[in-house]
């Protein structure tokens, strides 16, 4: 078994899925979701009989209705109903949809395709902090790339000078800060300073990462002063081995001189030039043997430690 099948991934945020079928993918997996009477489902988005997708039909009272013959599905999976069968025949007990471990949190649908091997990762406090902003910033995407490259990319600093020059980072400043990796539940912390220099004449500020194993990276940016704090939190979800759906969920508690568009537009380009490089990365897989690629002693430290938690794992692509 794929290990990657027993964690849990947002594939949806919750306001989308509403009173009609919505079609996700994980993990190479068709999925359709879909919510009555608070409850959401999530079955493999297909029906047993001739094979139709779930997700071309509709939601009447409590069931999921198959678009091809009307066969009707409760939200365990069971089939309720086959409009084709006269009233005394009994459905057949093989008759049903596959269906997931499914939850809510966090403004997010998180789906998992086994018996999960824990609870969905823990957000930072903040999330519940009156005080944060978070609405105006929230986000996502799809990527033609693996979810591992993306979460590599997230968690290196050492490419803003290039990538991102003149935004995030100074060509003329490319040397990477030293860093010490710190152990945390479920992954591994490390914090960088961001010095004052032409092109960030504001005071310097601390940026702390946290990588969640498989696919999370929360990035917490704080003033000297403690005060205004900003957290990013990357969720990636492995669509299939080179496509992954990205969640960003961002909150700051102060108002920044930008306004929350100009701010989106920036966070936007930033991306856009990641997913260029990103999407050109052979193989789409990252190598989780670290012979395959050459790594620097210093600015590669956080991409060796993922990869071999990875590893550890017994992470396998598809």
């Amino acid at each position: 078994m794929n290990v990657l099948r027993r964690y849990w991934y947002p594939v949806s945020w919750s306001k989308d899925v509403t009173d009609k079928p919505v079609a996700a993918k994980l993990l190479d997996h068709p999925l359709v979701l879909w919510r009555s009477g608070g409850r959401i489902s999530a079955f493999y988005d297909l029906c047993l009989h001739r094979g139709a997708a779930l997700s071309l039909g509709w939601i009447d009272g409590d069931t999921l209705v198959c678009p091809y013959h009307g066969w009707n599905y409760a939200g365990d999976g069971r089939c309720v109903k086959i409009p084709s069968l006269p009233p005394d025949r009994e459905i057949p007990a093989k008759a049903g949809a596959k269906s997931y471990h499914v939850q809510e949190r966090h403004s997010l649908v998180w789906v998992c395709l086994d018996e999960p091997l824990q609870d969905i990762p823990e957000f930072p406090p903040e999330i519940g902090d009156p005080t944060f902003i978070w609405a105006p910033y929230n986000s996502d995407g799809q990527w033609k790339a693996n979810a591992a490259r993306m979460i590599e990319n997230l968690a290196d600093f050492s490419h803003f000078p290039w990538v991102h020059a003149g935004i995030l980072g100074d060509p003329g400043q490319a040397e990477s800060p030293v860093i010490d990796l710190k152990d945390v539940c479920g992954g591994f912390q490390y914090e960088i300073d961001t010095p004052v220099n032409r092109l960030r004449p504001q005071s310097p500020s601390k940026q702390r990462y946290t990588v969640i194993l498989p696919f999370m990276v929360i990035i917490q940016r704080s003033q000297p002063d403690g005060v205004e704090r900003h957290t990013n939190i990357y969720l990636c979800t492995p669509v299939a081995n080179n496509e992954t759906r990205f969640f960003r969920l961002a909150g700051r508690n102060y108002r920044d001189a930008k306004p929350d568009e100009q701010l989106n537009a920036q966070h936007r380009k930033i991306f856009a030039q990641d997913k260029t490089i990103v999407e050109s990365q052979r193989p789409w897989e990252l190598p989780l043997d670290l012979a395959e690629e050459l790594h620097l002693r210093g600015p590669d430290t956080p991409a060796v430690e993922y990869r071999r938690r990875l590893k550890q794992l017994g992470v396998e692509w598809l």
